[in-house]
């Protein structure tokens, strides 16, 4: 019993971790996105600065892409260690 409740602790710690570093990822690639549009505004004019705008905006949302899928993996990683821990207690109860 304290087993499964430590097992299914971790693994909701593990998915909250990854909420959070998800979140500082995508906050990171917000900054970054800002600072070079911020560079395109100091040396660039016209179309430029559109193309570096697009740049930073295509970017900053590949990152927020990767920074997703790995959040969606850590959640299904957690999830299948904590079905693992529920299917050996199972098994140790039917064992009995």
């Amino acid at each position: 019993m304290a087993n499964d409740w430590a097992e299914k602790a971790k693994s909701d710690t593990k998915k909250a971790m990854s909420d959070i570093e998800n979140k500082l990822a995508h906050a990171k690639a917000d900054v970054n996105a800002d600072v070079e549009k911020i560079k395109a505004n100091l040396g660039h004019d016209g179309e430029e600065k559109k193309v570096a705008y697009a740049k930073a905006d295509i970017k900053a949302g590949a990152e927020k892409a990767i920074a997703d899928v790995e959040n969606r993996l850590a959640h299904a990683k957690a999830d299948a260690e904590k079905a693992k821990a529920d299917i050996g207690k199972k098994m140790a109860g039917a064992l009995k």
